[in-house]
């Protein structure tokens, strides 16, 4: 067995890992979620939080392992700080330096290990964020990135810590100081309190920071608990605000982060308090009184005054807040549990709709673990041909023919079945891995449309929805070139399909990524228009062919005079732009019936067709083709 050596700063690193006040500390919630998080992200049974000390690495939290240290020597974090990349071990049993390691001989019979390095606050590594399996594996470089991550998270606990040690023993001798020349106590207390104010608070907005938002609550539950008032906590996250910053530049997204904490601010009540926890997060705190029993209420004023739309190139953008609410003490007894459960709620309302208040339940618990679930075995979903491809047909209105196919993304999972894309595309999108998948659909599209040609059928076009990052980060007019040519495909074949946000989010590049696609001939199509910033004037600037309405307004049209009115504007407006127009979602006679008064174009909805499998596609299409000769037939008929 191969030891780690000692490296050349141990003292400064001991000394580092000392002034962190970890070591035998007692166990706490934030340290220990993030342990939860990586073993379920990355489907393994053990993490661990690891301290390199002088004799032993001891385990500042842990998930999946009884023991809370072992000796030094024998440890693989005691290799990973001697290295300034992650160490990655595919199968300890193979390597040399471990293959007779006690803890891959015996107990926890390791075989696969990746540690991050942990640095302190003056970059010492003190030791790893790692996780643990019992059989071999692979590391894929998303889950490398997702551990940094988390590690990262592990740091700024740390740093938070010691900034906080900082402050309240920078105080004491400044006090001390003072006191030994006899000076008063005021000056000294002015100086130690700018410092510790520099340490409780974000300096953007000048509001306290997630520390003194817990300190607060931790005092709100002991009230609690003596008067019997019931408290709320509320973690409001800022909808797109990543967009906010690309459409308007970093300096007037901070403006933006300042204006609304100062219009939060100023609907709180004495008692009450606002924190900032991160780059678009917010923390409230709020307390019943007697001309307000129920905080929920105060919420909702909160909620009507921080909804708004934000001047943006092309028109605007509409500021909302997803919101999830904790309530003390029926959803938690202590700050950790309570602002956990708030952010859980956040999550699911961010997930559902945006823009909306979701209070936490113990289902949303549920939820929130099966998302990580999803979120871990989605890595894997490409290579193990667990996604698959379905094409839903569109039929033009007037004459009722098949007129295309949209290729919509699945998931059969092994143990959860077939997922909804509603549901996996957003954890696709969050995590990075939208890029392969979508590149995945469009090449396995256009593959298709290859064999259906190939096969003598008489093709219509297929649509694929582009996803932004695929869009903006990549070689996207080379790639579908390629593609095109490797399968022999018109490009009048390929319809590309993009959201308003995507053409918003950098648009000098999207005007020349369009002009590039629409040089190859291929159709483009704005998606769920309605539900973005984009207006008409700037439609009218992009070189467009279609645009789809989204299904919100189609399915409100039989029983909602407005939604019908919009319905029809679109299309009056599209048409004069010289768009051919898309409704999605239709599926009553009803609707079709109000979409071809409407004169639109085009119908993609269950009341033609649900999405069906490419073979099934291939008999549409035939049964599609025999119509249409029969019609065909019957007009030159009357014609003679």
């Amino acid at each position: 067995m191969e030891r780690a050596r000692i490296p050349p700063d141990e003292a400064q690193r001991l000394a580092a890992l000392q002034a962190t006040g970890l070591l035998g500390s007692a166990p706490e919630e934030s340290f220990d979620r993030v342990t939860r998080t990586a073993a379920r992200l990355l489907d393994v049974p053990i993490a661990l939080v690891s301290l390199i000390d002088r004799d032993r690495q001891w385990f500042k939290s842990r998930t999946g392992l009884d023991t809370c240290e072992t000796p030094r020597d024998i440890s693989l974090c005691g290799h990973a700080i001697l290295e300034d990349e992650p160490l990655v071990v595919p199968d300890a049993s193979r390597d040399v330096r471990f293959e007779d390691n006690p803890l891959v001989t015996g107990s926890p019979h390791l075989r696969f290990y990746a540690g991050v390095q942990l640095y302190s606050i003056d970059h010492k590594k003190i030791g790893t964020l790692c996780v643990i399996d019992r059989r071999p594996r692979e590391l894929a470089p998303g889950d490398l990135d997702a551990l940094r991550d988390l590690a990262r998270i592990i740091e700024q606990l740390v740093y938070s810590r010691q900034l906080a040690i900082a402050a309240r023993s920078l105080s004491d001798e400044l006090r001390a100081e003072r006191a030994k020349h006899g000076l008063d106590a005021p000056a000294s207390s002015a100086q130690a309190g700018e410092l510790e104010w520099l340490v409780s608070h974000d300096v953007l907005t000048g509001l306290p920071n997630r520390q003194e938002m817990v300190r607060a609550i931790q005092a709100s539950i002991a009230r609690c608990r003596e008067h019997g008032r019931p408290a709320l906590v509320a973690c409001l996250n800022i909808d797109r605000f990543k967009r906010f910053n690309e459409l308007l530049g970093h300096r007037v997204a901070d403006a933006i982060l300042v204006e609304i904490a100062r219009n939060v601010q100023a609907l709180l009540r004495e008692g009450d308090l606002l924190a900032r926890s991160g780059s678009d997060e917010f923390l409230i705190l709020l307390h019943a009184r007697g001309d307000h029993p129920e905080p929920e209420k105060a919420l909702e004023r909160i909620m009507a005054v921080a909804n708004r739309a934000i001047p943006a190139p092309g028109g605007e953008i509409a500021l909302t807040f997803s919101i999830g609410t904790a309530l003390m003490p029926k959803d938690g007894d202590d700050a950790d549990a309570l602002l956990n459960n708030a952010v859980t709620a956040m999550r699911h309302a961010k997930a559902q709709s945006r823009g909306e208040i979701e209070p936490y339940s113990t289902a949303l618990r549920t939820e929130s673990g099966r998302r990580l679930t999803l979120e871990s075995h989605l890595r894997r979903a490409l290579s193990q041909d667990e996604l698959f491809v379905e094409y839903q047909p569109k039929v033009d209105l007037r004459s009722g023919m098949l007129s295309g196919f949209e290729a919509l993304v699945r998931w059969r999972h092994p143990e959860f079945g077939v997922i909804r894309p509603d549901e996996f595309i957003p954890i696709a999108e969050e995590t990075g891995l939208i890029v392969p998948i979508s590149d995945w659909v469009l090449r396995t599209a256009v593959t298709q449309l290859g064999e259906w040609r190939a096969a003598g059928l008489a093709v219509v076009p297929v649509a694929v929805n582009l996803s932004a990052r695929q869009f903006l980060q990549s070689d996207v007019i080379a790639s579908v070139s390629a593609l095109l040519e490797a399968s022999n495909v018109p490009p009048a074949l390929l319809e590309l399909e993009l959201t308003e946000s995507v053409s918003m989010a950098d648009p000098e590049r999207s005007m020349v990524v369009m002009r590039g696609l629409g040089e190859l001939g291929v159709t483009l199509s704005i998606d769920d228009f309605g539900t973005g910033y984009s207006s008409f004037a700037y439609l009218k600037r992009l070189p467009l062919d279609k645009l789809k309405i989204d299904k919100s307004f189609v399915k409100d049209m039989g029983h909602s005079a407005e939604s019908l009115a919009i319905v029809q504007a679109i299309v009056a407006m599209a048409h004069r732009l010289q768009l051919s127009v898309i409704a999605e979602g239709g599926e009553t006679a009803d609707q079709v019936a109000a979409l071809r008064k409407a004169e639109c174009d085009q119908l993609q909805g269950y009341y033609y067709s649900k999405p069906l499998p490419a073979a099934a596609c291939a008999d549409f299409i035939r049964a599609n083709a025999a119509v249409n000769t029969l019609s065909a037939d019957q007009s030159n008929v009357r014609v003679m």
